[in-house]
């Protein structure tokens, strides 16, 4: 687990059975030009140890963003960090971050999407007794 941590990367962990999910990874390591994020499962993420700073229930909910540093950000929150790493994140994060009600928009937007997650194909997140494979 450690050297997941010290890697010099982003780890963008995803629910990998979810068709939504997978079709958003797929975007965001397209738009990744610069190789700065991998990409792991929220099963394998939390086998790791991974997610353990996030409470059991909220562990399937939603897309999880780990730093290199160790930082862990979930859901609208790490979907802002993640604008910020892809490229020209430098010039558009400033811009929802300063803009009124921009962060809101963002947090609108990705719950709006995430909806697609607790429907369909989408059941992990709707696992309460937390069996992942």
């Amino acid at each position: 687990m450690q050297d997941k941590f010290s890697s010099s990367k982003y780890i963008l962990a995803y629910d990998a059975d979810c068709g939504p999910c997978t079709r958003f990874a797929h975007v965001v390591d397209n738009l990744d030009k610069n190789e700065k994020i991998d990409f792991i499962s929220l099963t394998i993420a939390d086998r790791e140890g991974m997610l353990d700073r996030i409470s059991a229930p909220l562990r399937y909910k939603s897309f999880h963003l780990i730093s290199p540093t160790g930082e862990l950000k979930s859901g609208s929150d790490a979907l802002l960090q993640l604008i910020a790493v892809l490229p020209g994140g430098k010039i558009i994060s400033p811009i929802i971050n300063h803009l009124p009600g921009g962060k809101l928009t963002v947090k609108f937007i990705y719950n709006r999407f995430s909806k697609l997650h607790d429907r369909g194909t989408c059941h992990i997140g709707n696992n309460s007794s937390g069996d992942q494979n």
